[in-house]
């Protein structure tokens, strides 16, 4: 550059602006007058065809006035100030080039070993497109692709991406950003959709952030939050736009477990609410309940010699148990009735349960079994379980017995492992799965969405009262297991239900029924305590009946003061649990504080604080639940006074 602006002020000092008579001239050339020659010999180069006279020549400066040699001073600097500017601009250039080049090297380092996957595209055909939409008059373009989904899909085809962080490779198992391109073929269906918001916030506002279902290029399952933004100065092109992308697979399920923990939770609310009713409830029902059996039992007993009058008694007292069979289960439903937890097989009930049910099926329903006799057994009550067999296959049946059917039972283990156990709310191991099936009418997602709540029911009035599925979910929780459905309309139902495996477990054999015995009797004082005036006149005749001596008292301080007058006659105290003022217990700490070998029975309809077990532990010899029936009181009694 310095060589090209000293040639050119070479020519424009010495060609242009210095007159011709200034230029150098030989000394023999005629000289003017007014000129002083100043003498200057100027080296030449001495070339092979040049004579020896041509080795050296004078030259003659002839001076110009200051003028002149001023602007040649003025050009000399404007030249010197060009070459400094030069080498200036050289220098800038080089910083920035330096400094690019650093710049670029930083924003490499970061974009390639970022920890969150970033993408870097080339939407420059898109945006071309859509300009030329817009030029056409077209103004809504979220209309214009939903009517027209191939151009849609046209443009998700434009996208190019120029590169890839090693996130963004590993995410989508990707080798290289060129290999992401093939994510096209693996995207779900609805992919296009969410192209079409992207492209749409990206228009709007230059970013855009979409939450979106993704797959890897080996096909596993993502859940991506994608945030898109035009870079800056490629506002008008999009030429280049940078996506960061966000897997939240985790999140999501972690979200959605706690909506199904949450929805477990109301369910479990609803549940304990409507067992502290069916508390209440059972305990007055008991009161009613208890006088109508018991009387028909006396009835029974005092009339054995006239049939027609015995026919009916034992029509009321069957229909009493039934009765106390619904308390049973209701209480059960609420979790407050003993259970007698065993190791079962779950082949037997099953089969015990066939055996019942068949008859009253009609030609109609078939009965499948898979069944093999080698089960683990499992821990649990032998009536609950039988309880809730015979309800599905009730249930199955009422969904069949229109058009007949198929109902199947298939028996197997299963391991749980910690996801599965997870989506399924156990715990992991090992378990034994029924499946109960049949190829009924099937139910739709909203009716599968409460079959298990309380008092739902599908039935007709006569057929269900809605307490079925909601007592077989208490049972199974109750033992560590679960129950899930699968329904599809006109395609049928299967409940599949999860036992835990009881490891090393010995088979118990089954208790053998003892004949029929007479009612045991006795002569002894009993006082009985019952605020309930028509259970304390039965259960008095009753005992009456068995040949006792009783003293009835119907509140707790009446009959405590009863026993402190009559504390060295009496033999045996029959208190009620709950009565107002001061409970069973209370009365019967006080008792004990007077006579400590007296003999306790409670009995009880309900009780949240006390069952047989722990009745025994704290000294009370006996525990009847209500009602009473007179064959349980007469061995209770009987049993307490000789043990």
């Amino acid at each position: 550059m310095s060589q090209v602006l000293s040639s050119l002020a070479y020519r424009l000092v010495f060609r242009n602006w210095l007159p011709g008579h200034l230029l150098c001239r030989r000394t023999d050339s005629p000289k003017p007058a007014w000129s002083r020659p100043v003498p200057i010999v100027i080296a030449q180069p001495v070339f092979a065809a040049a004579g020896p006279h041509d080795a050296v020549a004078s030259v003659n400066i002839h001076v110009a006035d200051p003028t002149t040699i001023a602007g040649l001073v003025v050009v000399v600097l404007l030249i010197l100030t060009l070459i400094i500017l030069n080498q200036r601009k050289k220098s800038i250039l080089s910083n920035t080039s330096k400094a690019l080049e650093e710049t670029e090297a930083r924003y490499r380092l970061l974009f390639e070993h970022s920890p969150i996957a970033l993408v870097e595209e080339d939407l420059s055909t898109v945006k071309t497109f859509l300009d030329q939409l817009q030029a056409q008059g077209l103004t809504n373009l979220h209309h214009y692709f939903a009517d027209n989904p191939e151009s849609l899909a046209r443009c998700a085809a434009m996208v190019r991406i120029i590169d890839a962080s090693r996130a963004a490779l590993a995410l989508y198992g990707a080798a290289t950003p060129e290999s992401l391109g093939q994510l096209t073929s693996a995207l779900p269906t609805d992919h296009l959709l969410q192209f079409k918001k992207e492209i749409l916030g990206l228009i709007k506002d230059g970013r855009s952030k979409i939450v979106l279902e993704n797959r890897t290029l080996n096909g596993d399952m993502l859940t991506v939050e994608r945030q898109t933004v035009v870079a800056a100065g490629f506002e008008q092109s999009w030429r280049q736009v940078f996506v960061t992308i966000t897997d939240i697979t985790e999140q999501v399920r972690l979200r959605n477990e706690n909506k199904h923990f949450e929805k477990k939770l109301q369910q479990t609310q609803k549940l304990e609410a409507i067992g502290s009713l069916a508390g209440g409830i059972a305990h007055d029902f008991n009161n009613i309940l208890a006088p109508i059996m018991n009387r028909a039992e006396l009835m029974l007993a005092d009339n054995a010699d006239n049939e027609h009058l015995c026919e009916h008694c034992q029509c009321i007292v069957d229909a009493a148990k039934r009765a106390r069979e619904l308390v049973k289960q209701i209480l059960t439903f609420s979790r407050q009735v003993d259970q007698e937890i065993t190791p079962v097989s779950l082949v037997e009930i099953i089969r015990e349960v066939i055996g019942l049910v068949r008859p009253s099926l009609p030609a109609t329903i078939e009965i499948e079994c898979d069944l093999i006799d080698q089960r683990p057994l499992v821990m649990a009550d032998a009536i609950q379980l039988h309880q809730v067999i015979m309800n599905l296959a009730t249930n199955a049946f009422h969904a069949m017995e229109d058009q007949g059917g198929f109902l199947r039972f298939r028996l197997g283990t299963v391991t749980l492992g910690h996801d599965e156990s997870i989506a399924k709310s156990i715990a992991p191991g090992l378990y034994v799965q029924l499946r109960v099936e049949d190829t009924g009418h099937g139910m739709d997602k909203a009716t599968m969405g409460k079959i298990f709540d309380p008092y739902f029911t599908t039935k007709p009035r006569d057929k269900g009262t809605g307490l079925g599925l909601a007592i077989v979910v208490s049972i199974l929780r109750g033992y560590g297991g679960e129950i899930w459905a699968e329904s599809e309309v006109g395609k049928g139902t299967t409940f599949i239900l999860y036992f835990p495996v009881v490891q090393l477990a010995a088979r118990q054999p089954l208790a053998e029924c003892a004949p029929q015995e007479p009612l045991p009797r006795g002569t002894e004082h009993i006082l009985l305590v019952d605020d309930e005036k028509s259970i304390a006149d039965v259960t008095t005749t009753m005992l009456e009946f068995l040949g006792y001596k009783v003293t009835v008292r119907l509140s707790s301080y009446d009959a405590l003061e009863a026993f402190r007058s009559l504390s060295d006659r009496i033999d045996l105290l029959i208190v009620d649990l709950t009565m107002p003022q001061m409970t069973g217990l209370q009365l019967y700490r006080k008792i004990k504080n007077i006579r400590p070998d007296i003999k306790v029975i409670i009995c009880t309809g309900f009780s949240e604080q006390l069952d047989g077990g722990s009745a025994r532990s704290i000294g009370i010899e006996g525990f009847l639940h209500k009602p009473v029936v007179l064959s349980d009181l007469a061995r209770c009694v009987r049993s307490v006074l000789d043990g």
